[in-house]
């Protein structure tokens, strides 16, 4: 099958998860992906690990595999001169590089986007950023937890208020991902755009500017002297929205948000369609106003009955509600078994683990499936012998630990 971007090829000098997340995509688009790695490896190899010690090894390791699959894997020293240069005889065949290096230390390698883009001007320079290019945290380490999650809100203002507050604790990696999808958007443009004028680019997708975007809606909210205040109580977040515990201890999510027929639904199924026309709960301001009152009715009638039941009488009313899973439920979801939004993937043990697919949905991709990836360095000769070097002279880089 001749994907979208199979005559593609891309370098990726990358740690972590936001940039091998956009090289991923473009892996599964059909684009030939050279991983570049120090010796050791990625860093996201150990911290693949890490995520479950007891269960992951180095053979072994779904949490670096689900960012890294479909690419080629090859180890330079890019601290000598001999492994910069076989950098640069990549990328004179490259139509794409990603990276996530700080921008201090691709300026030492002479890899930064100002060093580069007149000597490959039809390359695509693609970065992924903490911060941002410009202001005072430009250079800043940025994580997901830190400069996706806490810096723009989140953590802080959707915690429920109460006696016991704290801040929410945030999932990993769900910033990155986000952030390695704009750059793939953004490369995939730049990639079009080049057909016409002959020209590669510079672009770039930061997790700070990615979480204020998702969470847009709520910046926008909270502004001026009338916005909406947060953190804010459990009543307060919304009613006829969000979490009820049930009688057999789960708890469903109702998204019947601002909607009044949505609203009006939820007061039938509860036995209360007399509450549909109550001055107190009939308007966004007067639910408001009425918050704790309409919490204390849903939530105590929520309990009559098992979440199953609940479900079975919203699908009825057409009520947007779910039944909340802990991550462990996802893996035996019959909706994401059904559309192989989850998929097994078998190692050479075989082990078997259940791994989140590719994001992709295409006809002329075809189905895409997560696999176990290549040891540090398996494909680094058959790489470099396609670039022009001899047996000899990759003989003498591995004697000088230039390469593995």
């Amino acid at each position: 099958m001749n994907k979208p971007l199979s005559n593609i090829k891309v370098v990726e000098l990358a740690d972590y998860v936001s940039a091998p997340v956009c090289a991923r995509i473009l892996a599964d688009l059909g684009a030939e992906v050279i991983k570049i790695e120090r010796a050791s490896g990625n860093v996201w190899r150990e911290t693949g690990k890490a995520s479950c010690p007891k269960k992951f090894t180095d053979a072994e390791n779904p949490g670096y595999d689900i960012n890294n699959t479909g690419k080629r894997h090859i180890v330079l020293n890019l601290k000598t001169p001999q492994g910069l240069e076989a950098c640069h005889k990549l990328l004179e065949t490259a139509d794409v590089f990603v990276t996530n290096m700080r921008v201090q230390a691709l300026c030492r390698l002479g890899l930064d986007y100002e060093s580069v883009k007149d000597k490959y001007p039809r390359l695509v320079y693609a970065i992924g950023l903490g911060y941002g290019e410009k202001g005072p945290d430009a250079n800043n380490p940025a994580f997901d937890h830190t400069a996706f999650w806490a810096r723009t809100g989140f953590l802080l203002d959707m915690a429920p208020l109460s006696e016991d507050y704290h801040p929410v604790f945030p999932p990993s990696s769900v910033g990155d991902n986000f952030t390695g999808m704009t750059l793939a958007v953004e490369v995939c443009a730049a990639l079009f755009n080049r057909i016409s004028t002959g020209r590669g680019d510079y672009v770039r997708s930061s997790l700070f500017h990615n979480g204020i975007f998702a969470m847009g809606a709520m910046q926008i909210a909270t502004q001026g002297k009338d916005g909406t205040v947060f953190p804010r109580t459990r009543e307060k977040h919304g009613v006829a929205y969000g979490d009820y515990k049930c009688k057999d201890g789960r708890y469903v999510y109702i998204a019947a948000g601002y909607a009044e027929k949505l609203i009006a639904k939820v007061f039938s199924i509860i036995g209360r369609e007399d509450l549909i026309d109550d001055p107190r709960f009939n308007s966004s301001e007067s639910r408001l106003a009425n918050a704790e009152e309409m919490y204390s009715i849903i939530s105590s009638a929520m309990l009559q009955r098992t979440s199953d039941e609940w479900l079975a009488f919203a699908r009825e009313a057409d009520i947007p509600m779910v039944k909340m899973q802990h991550f462990s439920e996802v893996s035996e979801d019959e909706q994401a078994l059904a559309n192989g939004y989850v998929q097994d993937v078998t190692y050479p043990s075989g082990k078997t683990y259940k791994i989140a697919s590719s994001p992709i949905e295409m006809d002329s991709i075809g189905e895409l499936f997560t696999a176990p990836t290549k040891p540090i360095g398996a494909d680094t000769e058959a790489v470099l012998r396609e670039v022009g070097y001899s047996d000899e002279e990759l003989s003498n880089l591995r004697k000088s630990n230039i390469i593995n």
